[in-house]
């Protein structure tokens, strides 16, 4: 099924490309969609960015981000709370984050979206079940999403740019290519890694907890 969500996704944005500022409904529906359904939504974030730039998916992503965030939060905070309760109920991991949230939920949130240890939408659905404040749910979770999604408008604004200059550019041009995807992989791995140090230091049951569950 994931093959052929991708698969989908990258037809997808062939569509959006040439639909102007349609496009941009559409793309944060299909990201919501992909967040909700627990889907990879990759495809999707590097094509914004070989679609409208840095700036512009950085923008779109982190927006997209929210808005799938905020799916999975209320509809298992209004519409699917006792199905979910009975789903995670002998979940240690599930509980632990649940636990942690409603100590420390403005770090806890922004450190679970730049931290890639926990699936994002089974965070969402966590802190759904949570005391957490909507707003402050919002706000943070679009601030922890902000890193990851530069990251990835960069990576695709850089493998765009290569892709519609064509393979004519001379040496000089794919080695800054090449240059520039190896800095942001790295800055990336360095955030990441970061997030997962706090995270670890401000809920070790939770990171403890998917270590164990990893085979």
């Amino acid at each position: 099924m994931i093959d052929q969500w991708t698969v989908w996704m990258r037809e997808a944005m062939l569509w959006i490309e040439q639909t102007g500022p349609v496009g941009w409904i559409w793309f944060v529906i299909l990201y919501t969609l992909s967040c909700v359904l627990f889907l990879p939504g990759s495809v999707l974030s590097f094509g914004a960015g070989a679609v409208y730039g840095f700036w512009g998916a950085t923008f779109l992503v982190s927006v997209a981000s929210v808005g799938g965030a905020l799916a999975n939060f209320l509809s298992t905070r209004y519409l699917l709370r006792g199905w979910m309760e009975r789903r995670f109920a002998k979940s240690k991991k599930f509980h632990a984050l649940n636990h942690v949230a409603t100590k420390d939920a403005w770090r806890m949130i922004i450190l679970t979206r730049i931290s890639p240890i926990l699936p994002h939408s089974l965070v969402s659905c966590a802190f759904g079940l949570s005391r957490i404040n909507f707003w402050r749910y919002i706000i943070a979770s679009w601030v922890g999403f902000m890193p990851i999604s530069a990251a990835y408008a960069y990576s695709g604004a850089v493998i765009g740019a290569a892709a519609k200059g064509g393979i004519n550019q001379g040496p000089w041009a794919w080695a800054l290519y090449a240059l520039e995807l190896a800095f942001t992989i790295a800055v990336t791995i360095w955030i990441t890694r970061a997030a997962q140090k706090a995270l670890r230091a401000v809920a070790p049951e939770v990171v403890e907890e998917e270590k164990n569950s990893t085979p």
